[in-house]
C-alpha cells in the first residue's frame, strides 16, 4: 500500500507534523510505503480560475510550471492519502487551500456538456486531520464540511477517517495528547491492513 501525507502547516515539528509522523509510523509498521510532503516546501502557483486548459489537456496546467503536476502525480499514485492542517481562522490553512484549487487537472471534462468524463482520484481513500488550539471541536466543523464538499464532491474519494486534536497551541503541546496520537496510528494500522 502507498500511502501520502500532506502536511499544510507552515511549521515543521509542529502538531500537524508530530500527528503526522504517528499516523504514517502506523501505517509503516504494516508494511506500507509512505512518503510525506510539506505544502509549504512545494512551489504552488494560485489558480487563474482559466478552467479550459487543465479540463481539455487533464494532465497538466499549461499555465505554470510548478510543483503540481509532481504533486498530483503522487496523489494519484496513492492508496490512501491524508490531508493534514492546522485551523487557522476557522479553516485550514491557505497553501492547502491553494493546493486543491490547483487540483483541477484531475478531472478531463467535456466543455459541450460541462460533464466530467475522468476523474483521476475517484475512489482513493482519504484521511483528513485536522489541529488547533480551541478546547471545542465545534471548532473543526466548518472546515470538515469543506474538506467533505472537496474530497468527497470533487474529488470522488472516499474520507475513510477523521480526526481532530484540539487544545494545543504551542510547539509540541500535542505530546501531551498521548490518546489522539495513539488513534492517528491506530487508524493508520487498520486502514493498512484491509
Amino acid at each position: 500500500m502507498n500511502v501520502l501525507a500532506f502536511v499544510a502547516s507552515p511549521r515543521k515539528n509542529s502538531n500537524t507534523d508530530i500527528l503526522t509522523d504517528r499516523f504514517l509510523e502506523g501505517a509503516k509498521s504494516t508494511g506500507a510505503d509512505c512518503e510525506k510532503v510539506y505544502l509549504y516546501d512545494c512551489s504552488i502557483n494560485f489558480c487563474q480560475g482559466c478552467y479550459r486548459n487543465c479540463w481539455i489537456n487533464p494532465n497538466d496546467c499549461t499555465r505554470f510550471e510548478d510543483d503540481m503536476q509532481r504533486l498530483i502525480e503522487k496523489m494519484i499514485a496513492s492508496d490512501l492519502v491524508l490531508f493534514a492542517s492546522p485551523v487557522y481562522m476557522g479553516s485550514f490553512t491557505a497553501k492547502l487551500l491553494s493546493f486543491f484549487e490547483r487540483t483541477i487537472p484531475i478531472h478531463n471534462v467535456d466543455l459541450e456538456t460541462m460533464v466530467v468524463v475522468e476523474n483521476r482520484l475517484r475512489g482513493r481513500n482519504a484521511v483528513v486531520a485536522l489541529i488547533h488550539d480551541s478546547p471545542d471541536p465545534a471548532t473543526a466543523e466548518l472546515p470538515f464540511k469543506v474538506m467533505d464538499r472537496i474530497l468527497k464532491k470533487s474529488f470522488e474519494m472516499n474520507i475513510v477517517g477523521r480526526l481532530q486534536v484540539g487544545g494545543v497551541r504551542d510547539k509540541a503541546d500535542i505530546n501531551n495528547k498521548q490518546e489522539s496520537l495513539r488513534e492517528a496510528y491506530e487508524l493508520a494500522v487498520r486502514l493498512c491492513s484491509q
